[in-house]
């Protein structure tokens, strides 16, 4: 099956500078040659640590920046060159859920201004076809057409979210980039959103690029899961085989770090810095997660390591990573 987004050695540097002149101080790395494929009708976790270039890789796939080198291909359309009709095509192609439910909507128009607007964008159908639209968005999110007249300050959390989800879906999108869209909701609505979400793809056939630090929640909906440390994707797998069986330490780390309700076990383990190695964003060879790692070895300060196979569907960039546990 040909996958809808394709993602290629994709890279972005951002400018570090320090004092009152702003002198250069070098270069951050927030994407480091990142290599991804998302299936129609597949949901792909995103996971890892703030910072690590999530969000710039999302910012990217909507070519709302612009890399230093690589390519992202969408349905066969080349995004970073694409302009004009090609460019809207993409953008009507991909759209976004994002984390805050509260910043994202306009607090001066309605919500039936809201959700309409992308349609008018894109110049999709006449007034009355976008007015029947509208209604049938909120249905599909499961609020009432009454809310129409409304502002966003008069709803809770809960259905600001499920207002900006029917504005994504407004011009059909085939992917939907969700940036941590349940991160600001309470817990028993989060469950609500993440139930939404997976019913609208069945019925829709839609493709998602899941962003989140939630693995709880990143495990229940994903069919794939990639891990992100510094830039780079360090492991990915189907959600069953990358939870049961994580290959990467750091992969490992995240999922020590989760609490539990009713602990029965000791305390989960806490990397600490090899005594000799630098801060890890500053390591300019070998494996940047060496400094925190329990079994670096002499190799891992040499060579970076390879997103290399080491089971079926299983990809892990790590020199020493034992398949077997």
């Amino acid at each position: 099956m040909r996958p809808i987004l394709e993602v290629c050695e994709l890279k972005k540097t951002f400018p570090i500078t320090s004092g009152m002149f702003r002198k250069s101080a070098g270069v951050l790395k927030a994407v480091d040659g990142v290599d991804l494929a998302i299936l129609p009708n597949e949901t792909l976790g995103l996971v890892g640590e703030s910072g690590c270039g999530k969000t710039t890789l999302s910012k990217m796939i909507l070519a709302l920046e612009e890399p230093d080198s690589g390519s992202i291909r969408f349905e066969g359309v080349d995004v970073v060159r694409a302009r004009g009709s090609s460019l809207s095509q993409v953008r009507r192609g991909i759209q976004v859920v994002f984390q805050d439910p509260f910043g994202s909507l306009n607090p001066r128009r309605k919500i039936g201004s809201i959700i309409e607007e992308p349609m008018i964008i894109h110049r999709e159908g006449a007034r009355t076809q976008r007015a029947k639209r509208v209604r049938e968005l909120l249905e599909m999110v499961g609020l009432h057409e009454d809310i129409l007249p409304r502002y966003p300050h008069e709803f809770s959390g809960g259905q600001r979210q499920r207002i900006c989800i029917a504005r994504a879906l407004a011009v059909n999108p085939r992917l939907l980039i969700c940036d941590e869209p349940v991160s600001a909701l309470d817990v028993s609505i989060q469950a609500q959103v993440i139930n939404l979400l997976v019913e609208l793809q069945k019925e829709l056939k839609l493709s998602y690029l899941f962003i989140s630090h939630n693995l709880s929640v990143v495990g229940y909906i994903s069919h794939r899961v990639a891990v992100m440390y510094k830039g780079r994707i360090v492991e990915l797998a189907d959600a069953p085989a990358l939870f049961e069986n994580p290959l990467h330490p750091y992969t490992g780390c995240l999922m020590d770090a989760v609490p539990e309700a009713r602990p029965r076990k000791s305390p989960a383990f806490r990397p600490q810095r090899r005594g000799g190695d630098q801060d890890s964003s500053g390591l300019s060879s070998g494996c940047a997660y060496r400094a925190w790692c329990p079994r670096a070895g002499g190799i891992c300060a040499q060579e970076p390591p390879l997103l290399q196979e080491k089971g079926k569907g299983h990809f892990v960039a790590c020199h020493l990573a034992d398949p077997q546990g």
